[in-house]
């Protein structure tokens, strides 16, 4: 018994004809003949009897051919597996990144992607820039997104992202009627600061630094979306990557540009000890897209 054998014998149980057998399997219908006695012989019993021309399958042979079918079924099924795969739709992809892109804008840009790929698996997690790069080294997500370089030899790092902040201001602020936003501006305004352990608290603080200008922190919060929260109710104004707060509109918050421009670098790390799989590949290819709006590197 063997796949040929197999093969021969589906065929002939969904056409009911030997000579249609050999057709969907492109053979002669006297080697579709000789398989099925071959089959049957190792069987021990008759497969088929003949009814109005047709081959029909005996009570032995339905019960073979219920098998087989779902053999062919699963077989199928690979093939399908196997063609999502080749061409990037299926597959596990994990991604860990900061808050300030984890929290919300990831999930919009990436959910364009996930609506057209059922087979694609996708766990993103909030991380800081240095567990990220802890967790690649590791091989524990097939990729991070990072605020800080990571210098590991288990890890690839590149640039994909440099952005510049933006000055966010309630509507209605004084602000707000300004084009552009200079650091001087905000002196002595209420400021919605991010925790001292976020990655982007030492770009703020030496922008201020450099204008000689003293920051007044009022509200200190644990995510760049959380800040947006609180100055679109009027509690202050804050400092932010371009990407947060994107869902607000302008009748409560109003986004303008900061000067002098303040930039920060997004980094992509990827395990260097292992190929990225093709999933993977598809995933980076869609982040790389979503990020070049963000992009100073491409103006």
């Amino acid at each position: 018994m063997n796949t040929r054998h197999l093969e021969a014998f589906h065929a002939t149980v969904l056409t009911g004809s030997v000579t249609r057998a050999g057709e969907r399997l492109g053979i002669s219908q006297p080697a579709v003949s000789k398989l099925l006695r071959s089959f049957a012989a190792a069987c021990g019993f008759e497969l088929f009897v003949r009814n109005g021309g047709r081959l029909v399958p005996t009570l032995e042979g339905r019960l073979i051919a219920a098998e087989v079918e779902r053999m062919f079924s699963g077989t199928q099924r690979i093939a399908r597996l196997v063609e999502a795969v080749r061409n990037r739709e299926a597959g596990q992809v994990t991604i860990a990144a900061p808050a300030a892109l984890a929290a919300r804008y990831l999930g919009s840009a990436l959910a364009p992607l996930m609506r057209r790929q059922n087979d694609l698996h996708l766990t993103l997690m909030s991380r800081t820039s240095p567990q990220i790069g802890d967790l690649v080294a590791a091989q524990q997500i097939d990729l991070g997104l990072s605020v800080l370089p990571f210098e590991h030899p288990h890890v690839r790092a590149e640039i994909v992202m440099r952005f510049a902040m933006i000055c966010a201001v309630p509507a209605g602020h004084r602000l707000a009627e300004k084009d552009v936003v200079h650091v001087e501006d905000l002196s002595g305004e209420p400021f919605i600061a991010l925790p001292r352990d976020d990655c982007s608290l030492m770009t703020v603080d030496r922008a201020f630094q450099l204008q000689g200008v003293q920051k007044r922190s009022h509200i200190e919060v644990p995510m760049s979306e959380t800040a947006c929260a609180f100055v679109a109710d009027g509690a202050g104004v804050s400092i932010l990557p371009p990407f947060v707060g994107l869902d607000y509109a302008e009748d409560r918050l109003v986004r303008r540009r900061l000067v002098p421009e303040t930039t920060m670098d997004v980094w992509l790390l990827t395990p260097a000890t292992s190929p990225q799989s093709l999933a993977a590949q598809r995933v980076i290819d869609f982040l790389r897209a979503a990020l070049a709006p963000f992009d100073q590197t491409r103006t």
